[in-house]
């Protein structure tokens, strides 16, 4: 019996080798491919924005300029709030979820990323939101993904890098 489950582990751990040499194959591919794309390489001036994302939002937008604003973008990868209207009562819930599933997943472990490191925008976004509550946090992890997608598509939009003072108010002295 002992023997039996060695075999079948080798048999797993052989198969698993294979899989991860196609995952690296297909990496050196899609790392070829992003070296060529000028938009890619603005996209990842931006902080915690790297080649795979870059490489998603590209290819998920498409043409930038088919958008007319910021809230556009957000609806069309499902970060907005759905809405409850009735007379005068109007009641915003959880996000759409409409768009495509995977720039929303790949936002959202952006933004946990982004949180955490305090020298950067995300963060100040980040701990506006919250309003200093750990309750509010998953909440804000969301709005900061929707953050980054607006601030991505600019970029594209534009044909700019990344400027961590764009868009600030200037400081008073």
């Amino acid at each position: 019996m002992n023997n039996l489950w060695r075999g079948q582990l080798d048999l797993e751990l052989r198969m698993l080798e294979a899989v991860a040499a196609l995952i690296r194959e297909a990496d050196q591919k899609l790392d070829a491919i992003a070296a060529a794309d000028a938009r890619i390489t603005r996209l990842k001036t931006a902080p915690q924005v790297g080649t795979r994302l870059a490489e998603l939002v590209v290819t998920t937008l498409d043409d930038p300029r088919r958008f007319r604003n910021a809230r556009q973008v957000s609806a069309y990868a499902g970060l907005v709030p759905k809405q409850y209207q009735s007379g005068q009562m109007n009641r915003l819930g959880r996000i759409t979820g409409q768009g495509p599933g995977l720039l929303r997943r790949v936002l959202v472990q952006v933004a946990w990323g982004l949180q955490r490191r305090t020298e950067t925008r995300g963060h100040a976004v980040f701990e506006r939101l919250c309003h200093g509550q750990r309750t509010r946090r998953k909440q804000a992890v969301v709005a900061l993904a929707r953050k980054i997608l607006c601030w991505c598509w600019a970029m594209l939009r534009d044909g700019s890098t990344w400027d961590e003072t764009r868009g600030r108010p200037p400081a008073l002295s």
